[in-house]
């Protein structure tokens, strides 16, 4: 092999590796600052709790379905591939995670915004999903009871409110799967 293509072919090599590493550093910082602003870490959904909420019979078609802070974008694409009766909306405060889910998660029953999801009108909503920790779930009380429509349905990932009564729980022995189901 000639001297200047191998020459090149490093070239290309250390280039490729160099934009990797920006961007798992621009990840790495960017998921940090997230964390700092909100106290919410980029956690995923896991897929079995797509299997529960199905499960739980409880989505009706023509109803809104909302993620606040719908991360990447893939426990929403993944429950709007088997509710395609269903309109599915996720908000996302940090740009990256939110513009991954625009681009990698496309369905005509989904859509990302990136927002605060306290600053956003939760009154247009049947269904909220949540993955919060309970500090998160202690300043989102008001506001849900403030602006979610009656018989609004919200699904808590792992963690309950500390002034609400879930009308089923949905235990599971494995981490990061134990469902808490309310109605206001």
């Amino acid at each position: 092999m000639p001297q200047d293509l191998i020459s090149i072919i490093f070239v290309i090599v250390v280039a490729i590796l160099i934009i990797i590493g920006a961007i798992i550093v621009v990840m790495f910082f960017s998921l940090n600052l997230s964390y700092s602003q909100t106290g919410v870490p980029f956690v995923k959904s896991k897929k079995s709790i797509v299997k529960k909420i199905k499960e739980l019979n409880i989505l009706k078609p023509n109803s809104v379905f909302c993620d606040l802070g719908s991360g990447d974008g893939a426990f929403l694409y993944d429950l709007a591939k088997e509710f395609p009766e269903v309109k599915f909306v996720g908000y996302e405060k940090n740009f990256l995670l939110h513009l991954f889910a625009k681009i990698f998660n496309r369905l005509p029953n989904l859509k990302f915004y990136q927002a605060d999801f306290f600053k956003i009108d939760l009154s247009q909503f049947d269904y909220l999903y949540l993955f919060l920790f309970r500090s998160a779930l202690e300043k989102l009380e008001p506001k849900l009871k403030k602006e979610a429509k009656k018989n609004t349905y919200i699904i808590s990932n792992s963690f309950a409110f500390k002034n609400l009564t879930p009308i089923k729980v949905l235990e599971s022995s494995k981490g990061l799967e134990t469902l808490y189901i309310y109605q206001l």
